[in-house]
């Protein structure tokens, strides 16, 4: 049995009981300030990468869009929103046959009007969803030299809002007025577009959404309130659309600014698309 004096020296006295308190309170700060930095890096890089993703794909999905754009029908109003005529196919047509003699540009007097196209047609898959058709569109500012407002019923590069079929190598275009409308320019090409649907982004309220629309307007007369959202967490003041229409021998731009920011994080995108014009 051990003595009193032998059970006091194996005993920890309090300053001891202190020291090593105080010492495992320390390595402990140190190991969790060494082990914090790593994993909050680790977490802001994954907030970083979740939002370059977000951004990223709704860039592409704008980008698809802009690409299918009949020539000339981009436009951007303010820098919130952009707005174009979409084609998802077109080809070549020949003068049409009327009273025995050819025209072209092409008039339709009857309706159905029939135009006849040369060679096979290009990316139609839905021909109930098209709406008109376009020839020569060189986007100038007088009535009926251009896809939007203003527009001219009788005599115009875009056709009044009609039903498109194919059939034996000819397009049939009816109701409208068609039968009493002639395309205003001949293409030196004899190249067509055949379009659907209008389609806009636009910023606002945190995050940039989707219109379509069936029907040509003047700038800010579409009604946003339904559509669809792309993309969320945007920062609308440092975000928006550029377009530079260029020129005979230069293509024009479209820049696209996306900035998103979400939990103190903040990511910057920008994008340029280019969009053939050649009507």
């Amino acid at each position: 049995m051990l003595s009193l004096a032998e059970r006091r020296q194996t005993a920890f006295t309090l300053v001891e009981l202190v020291m090593v308190i105080a010492l495992a309170g320390l390595i402990t700060v140190m190991i969790s300030t060494v082990m914090s930095r790593p994993m909050q890096g680790f977490v802001d890089q994954s907030r970083r990468a979740e939002l370059v993703d977000l951004a990223s794909s709704a860039l592409n999905r704008m980008t698809r869009d802009i690409r299918l754009a009949v020539p000339n029908s981009v436009r951007v109003a303010g820098s919130a929103r952009l707005e174009l005529l979409r084609s998802p196919g077109g080809g070549r047509y020949r003068a049409n046959l009327v009273d025995g003699v050819r025209q072209d540009p092409p008039v339709c007097t009857t309706d159905p009007c029939v135009i006849e196209v040369l060679g096979p047609l290009i990316g139609v898959e839905d021909w109930a969803a098209l709406n008109w058709m376009v020839i020569y569109n060189i986007g100038g500012a007088a009535s009926g030299d251009n896809s939007w407002p203003p527009l001219d019923g009788a005599m115009s590069v875009i056709s009044p809002q009609v039903t498109i079929s194919y059939a034996a190598g000819n397009l049939n275009l009816s109701g409208g007025g068609i039968e009493n409308f002639r395309f205003k320019y001949a293409s030196p090409q004899h190249r067509l577009f055949l379009a659907d649907k209008v389609f806009g982004y636009q910023c606002s309220g945190g995050r940039i959404v989707r219109g379509e629309f069936e029907s040509l307007e003047l700038p800010g007369a579409y009604d946003y309130s339904g559509a669809t959202p792309v993309v969320d967490h945007v920062d609308c003041a440092n975000s928006g659309f550029t377009y530079s229409p260029g020129t005979n021998t230069r293509s024009g731009l479209v820049t696209i600014r996306l900035t998103l920011s979400q939990d103190g994080e903040t990511i910057t995108l920008l994008q340029q698309v280019h969009v053939d014009n050649a009507p």
